[in-house]
């Protein structure tokens, strides 16, 4: 508690002096951060000494120490700045670059500088009980958000999915247009509500036009959704429970990637588990009203997330759970169901209307091909945005063996265990009905998607919270194993991240490398041409202004001009195109199936 104060204290002592500096005397970013830090240092100097470490030393043993850790760590804050304000808006550099100078600091300081004892050990057992404190119980937790939040902008958007919803933040925050979202210019977007395209335009807005600002929506509201779990769990079993919970939630493939990119499936969980857990504790706190009102809110949150999807997704776990335990009239007497269905009317409802007001056609499209014939018709060829994901019926558990790993490998083994020594149903007992809870709200969207003619990876994601909870339930892992699952996922995704920016890699579906390439290369009156196909990340990182013609005669009218424009075409494309075009462009990079081509004039 006492280094988070300090930690605190020195944060806004650092931070108040980048403000100013930057916005009121126009200093340089990474010059105002290093100017800042040192009052930073000061502060935190003065108050570890006295308060975190409660050293028994003298300044003159702890003071040079301290210069050499801090040192240190303003270099490394002066170098991470220096490089993250090259991709971030600066605050947002700053935020990233203080937590890693954050964790060496602590460590530095309370390993060497002030000698922090920790229950009775030697110093040569230091070392590894701050290690062990990392990586477990709160520390572990704090490592996974970490890592989390520093990838955030170190790789491009995703191509199609992540990139679209992203340019679609773009576009309504340059066209001012906050109704009705727009998948290009002049043309609507009518497969989801705009909740996340409105955080994502905010965030871009706060920002700038970058990957960082772009996902940052969608951590903030995952590490929502561990609030929500880590509340809900602390009051039905305890601190140790809540802790469990949420790391084995916030270590699953599915939580801990989209808690990182941009799509409508994270907005949605965050008020699907709003609305569940919110449910639970207005049935169990009597002198708390305020969460069955919460419960709609959630379902409110949803509805302008995805659609009504969020309400049947809720439904059917809240809706057997119910059946099941016979708890009709305590449902009944503690969810105020008139009012709150108002509220969530009066929250959703009215974008619904203007939507179809402004763009007539919407509600047939959204409410009966989006929420019928996407589900029911395989390889929906209705769809206006994609083509309709077909997979065979029961498709979704397997992408939930994914989608919950390395966990759902220790919930087999827990589950056929208990199936063999006929004990199944021993898994969902519980007193007050919470094992079933937990069950049935995993399974939801299981079962609703088990006979969807649609399906992609995504749509186990709103199931997490109740298998982590369920799963901490069961089997309350020894702190090593625990470290060991917890850790496979993050340390597996931050190294597909390194080896993004190896030299030549070419794995990562997006135009980045090539909008780069061209900027690098580019006067300022030559365009970024698209033969055919434009992805959705070149018009993010264009800002719109890369050009997309159709066909050869197109292509051979654009060449015809004087300018030495730059043309992005797929690979396949080339053996279409005449050999007089092919010889008036020269290759100037190739990033996976496309080539950055430099228009020759005649």
């Amino acid at each position: 508690m006492g280094f988070a104060l300090v930690g605190v204290a020195g944060t806004l002592a650092h931070y108040s002096i980048l403000y100013s500096l930057v916005e009121f005397y126009r200093f340089n970013p990474v010059v105002a951060s290093g100017w800042g830090a040192l009052a930073g240092l000061i502060v935190n100097y003065v108050l570890n000494y006295k308060l975190t470490f409660n050293s028994q030393q003298s300044h003159s043993q702890t003071f040079p120490k301290f210069v050499l850790i801090a040192s240190l760590g303003f270099a490394l804050n002066l170098a991470m700045m220096a490089v993250l304000t090259q991709h971030l808006y600066y605050f947002y550099a700053q935020i990233v670059t203080t937590g890693v100078v954050l964790i060496w600091n602590f460590f530095a300081n309370s390993l060497w500088t002030f000698q922090m004892d920790i229950s009775g050990n030697t110093v040569d057992d230091k070392p590894k009980s701050m290690l062990k404190k990392l990586l477990s119980g709160v520390g572990l937790f704090a490592t996974l958000l970490l890592v989390r939040a520093i990838s955030l902008g170190l790789y491009p958007l995703y191509d199609p999915s992540e990139s679209r919803y992203a340019e679609m933040g773009r576009k309504m925050l340059e066209t001012g247009n906050w109704v009705t979202p727009l998948i290009d210019y002049g043309v609507p977007f009518w497969g989801k509500p705009p909740m996340t395209v409105w955080l994502t335009a905010s965030s871009l807005w706060m920002g700038g036009i970058n990957d960082f600002s772009a996902r940052l929506p969608s951590f903030l509201l995952s590490v929502g959704v561990i609030w929500i779990i880590y509340h809900l769990a602390k009051v039905q079993r305890g601190v140790e429970y809540a802790r469990i919970a949420v790391i084995i939630l916030a270590s699953t493939v599915s939580f801990f990637v989209m808690s990182g990119t941009v799509a409508m499936d994270v907005c949605m969980s965050f008020g699907i588990a709003l609305a569940i857990a919110s449910f639970w504790l207005a049935l169990r706190e009597d002198s708390k009203a305020y969460w069955g009102y919460l419960f709609f809110l959630g379902l409110s949150i949803g509805l302008l997330a995805k659609g009504p999807i969020a309400i049947v997704l809720s439904g059917i776990s809240l809706g057997l759970w119910t059946v099941i335990t016979v708890e009709w009239k305590r449902v009944w007497q503690r969810v105020p169901w008139i009012k709150g269905t108002l509220l969530m009317l009066v929250i959703s409802v009215p974008w619904f209307l203007i939507a179809e007001h402004k763009t007539p056609g919407f509600l047939e499209y959204f409410l009966v091909g989006e929420h019928w014939k996407r589900f029911t018709e395989s390889g929906w060829q209705g769809d206006l945005y994609g083509n309709g994901h077909a997979q065979p019926p029961g498709k979704i558990w397997q992408y939930w063996l994914g989608a919950a790993f390395p966990w759902s490998l220790l919930f087999l083994k827990i589950l056929i265990t208990a199936i063999l020594q006929k004990k199944p149903l021993e898994l969902v007992k519980s007193s007050d009905g919470w094992r079933l809870y937990c069950l049935l709200w995993m399974t939801a969207p299981l079962l609703f998607f088990t006979f969807s003619a649609n399906i992609i990876w995504t749509y186990p994601l709103p199931g997490l919270p109740g298998f982590a909870l369920l799963l901490a339930e069961w089997f309350p892992l020894r702190s090593k194993y625990r470290t060991a699952l917890a850790l496979c996922v993050p340390l597996g995704f931050f190294g597909l991240v390194a080896a993004y920016h190896y030299p030549n890699a070419d794995f990562f579906r997006s135009q980045k490398p090539l909008v780069e390439a061209y900027e690098h290369a580019a006067l300022a009156d030559e365009r970024l041409v698209y033969l055919n196909e434009r992805p959705y990340s070149a018009q993010f990182y264009k800002q719109g202004q890369a050009v997309l013609v159709t066909g050869i005669t197109e292509l051979q009218a654009s060449l015809a001009d004087t300018h030495h424009d730059f043309y992005v075409i797929k690979d396949e494309l080339m053996v279409t195109i005449p050999e007089e075009l092919k010889q008036r462009l020269n290759p100037v990079k190739r990033y996976l199936l496309f080539t950055l081509y430099q228009a020759q004039t005649k």
